[in-house]
């Protein structure tokens, strides 16, 4: 299974990113009426021509911040790092064209077992597997992964979520009540049986698992000393047990990945060296003209606009998980407690006012000027886009811009204008501004974003100002939501839902990743009825979750703004790409074939 199906947090350059645990249905059966972008694509490409040897595939990475290196996946906060690491080790479970994970399938580095009667879940590995440096990847690797994800000393981990705390003794463990995790169990070499307390449905898209094993012996090393575990072997320079193996690195500007020779399915490997690359949104253009790049996946607006008539290489497109948002904070994270709980004093409790923010923005307008038709206004909560097939929520609508009823709302609200600037005061009459964080993400439509944000609202009268005066940085953005920043009362953020339709890591009351802070029984209620053994059913599961888009979209802890087209650069010297197979791990990328020494330009 590719690691975009698990849980992630991201602090990139297009947005804080969360790919939330598991898998969806596929997009084979969306619906006919569901909204599209403006500009459609190719969905292939088939380049022909015979494969060369020996050529190194150029992978760009489009971010305007470097890479950390950190490519430990149980503490990562970079999406761009995961791009590369993800690559390099591969999919450790396979899944099927729904993203379900395949049961029993032998061929996997790591085969699944669900035992739903026993609450278990047996992993089993491959008997040819083996680390890059020829040892074996065993049971102990596995356990050891799992131990690490909970260790007590890392109780800030937000790749640590609830969903974990379902298998049996993993709470105590990660509370440091315990030596061990009492539900995990090795029962031979190389078999591992995890006891779960519950199996919900979102176990099958893989949540509460981990996503890839580290090597025990790495784990041990690196936490001897926890005041050096950065730096260890286990993050810097992994041991492998995918197609490659980190050989060489720039300083935050490329890793070059060269073939392992200990794969268990080494003659698959067809690009022996890949070569990534830090590509900003500023010079993407250039880098594409130039062939400095090969494959340019997640391509923005402005990077299309300036690239699209060039003749070295072709734009295909596929389904997208991707969400953009405006957010409302209206709570607080209690760390006592674990949980998010209400903010008496924020200035987003009443939804009204939330309601007419929603009501000022012309999102129809925004996505086809400012993201050149490529972007499109989401329907119902937005939580689940196209991509997501089956559990798309058909009826769903998405509000117009109206001015009138927004002024109406923030009346009713008892926000009012009393001293005739043309701003409305609070109901207590005094002043207030509501502070806006929007990140700098190196798109040169940052400021114009804003400015169409804060021009919109001001027309219904509400003072909205940049949170410290300007844009934000991305990392700055991101730690300071995490963080519960009080300062920001709204935001725009983005997140890359995972295929896993489960929304609990996204707005559940004990996950830190609930930015919104926002927290109702309501919510309480559909989590809990989404997580019932009755939801193993897919029809009852895709009328809880369209019921659960309608209340998210009504009680609206945000509201949505965009959903993308997934966009990827191909060069000619590529044979043949299919990026929505590449991503359901129907092609792999090691198994890619170059027809030319050199990349097309």
């Amino acid at each position: 299974m590719k690691k975009s199906k698990f849980l992630k947090v991201f602090s990139s350059a297009m947005a804080l990113s969360v790919i939330l645990a598991g898998c969806s249905t596929s997009n084979n059966s969306s619906s006919k009426n569901a909204p599209k972008a403006k500009v459609e694509f190719k969905t292939e490409v088939d380049n022909g021509g015979s494969a060369v040897d020996g050529a190194t595939l150029k992978y760009g990475v489009l971010s305007p911040t470097p890479l950390t290196g950190m490519w430990n996946p149980i503490f990562m906060t970079q999406a761009t790092d995961n791009e590369v690491i993800g690559n390099v080790v591969g999919d450790t479970f396979s899944t099927d064209d729904e993203y379900k994970v395949k049961q029993d399938n032998e061929d996997d580095p790591v085969k699944f077992h669900l035992d739903r009667e026993k609450k278990e879940i047996t992993f089993t590995v491959h008997k040819d597997l083996k680390w890059s440096d020829g040892s074996e990847v065993t049971a102990k690797d596995i356990v050891a992964t799992y131990e690490l994800m909970g260790n007590p000393k890392f109780k800030e981990n937000a790749r640590y979520t609830n969903a974990f705390e379902l298998i049996e003794g993993m709470k105590d463990y990660h509370e440091g009540k315990a030596d061990k995790i009492s539900g995990i169990t090795e029962k031979d070499n190389k078999t591992v049986v995890v006891k779960y307390t519950e199996i919900k449905p979102s176990v099958l898209w893989g949540e509460g698992w981990v996503s890839s094993v580290l090597n025990a012996k790495q784990v041990a090393e690196a936490s001897k000393d926890f005041s050096k575990f950065a730096e260890a072997d286990l993050n810097k320079k992994p041991l492998s047990y995918g197609p490659y193996v980190i050989a060489k690195e720039v300083n935050g500007e490329s890793v070059l990945a060269e073939a392992n020779p200990h794969y268990y399915k080494k003659d698959d490997v067809k690009v022996k060296k890949i070569e990534f690359k830090v590509v900003s949104p500023a010079q993407a253009s250039s880098v594409i003209k130039n062939g400095d790049v090969d494959i340019l996946k997640n391509v923005t607006s402005n990077v299309w606009d300036s690239s699209k008539d060039l003749k070295n290489g072709d734009f295909v497109s596929k389904p997208s998980f991707y969400l953009s948002y405006v957010g409302f904070r209206t709570g607080l994270w209690d760390k006592e407690k674990s949980e998010n709980v209400e903010d008496p004093d924020s200035k987003l409790k009443d939804k009204n006012v939330r309601q007419a923010f929603e009501l000022a923005v012309d999102r129809d307008q925004i996505n086809e000027k400012v993201f050149k038709g490529l972007r499109f206004t989401p329907t119902g909560s937005g939580m689940y886009p196209p991509a997501t097939g089956k559990l798309q929520n058909e009826k769903a609508t998405a509000a117009k811009k109206d001015v009138e009823k927004a002024k109406k709302l923030l009346d009713e609200a008892g926000y009012k204008d009393t001293d005739g600037d043309g701003l409305r005061e609070d109901k207590n009459g005094k002043k207030v501004t509501f502070n806006f964080a929007i990140r700098n993400t190196g798109a040169d439509y940052d400021q114009a974003l804003a400015d169409t944000f804060i021009k919109s609202w001001k027309e219904v009268g509400l003072d909205v100002q940049l949170v410290d005066g300007k844009l934000m940085s991305p990392k700055d953005f991101s730690s300071r939501l995490l963080a519960g920043d009080k300062s920001i009362d709204i935001f725009q953020g983005a997140w890359t839902l995972g295929t896993n339709p489960d929304r609990s890591s996204m707005l559940g009351r004990k996950t830190p990743l609930n930015l919104y802070r926002y927290t109702s029984s309501t919510f309480d209620e559909a989590f809990k009825e989404q997580s019932s053994d009755a939801m193993f059913d897919d029809a009852k599961l895709k009328e809880a979750y369209n019921k659960f888009d309608n209340l998210v979209a009504d009680e609206l802890p945000y509201f949505p703004l965009s959903w993308d087209t997934d966009l990827t650069w191909v060069n000619k010297r590529v044979k043949a790409l299919n990026p929505e197979k590449l991503g359901k791990g129907q092609q792999k990328l090691h198994a890619l074939e170059l027809n030319s020494q050199e990349s097309a330009k």
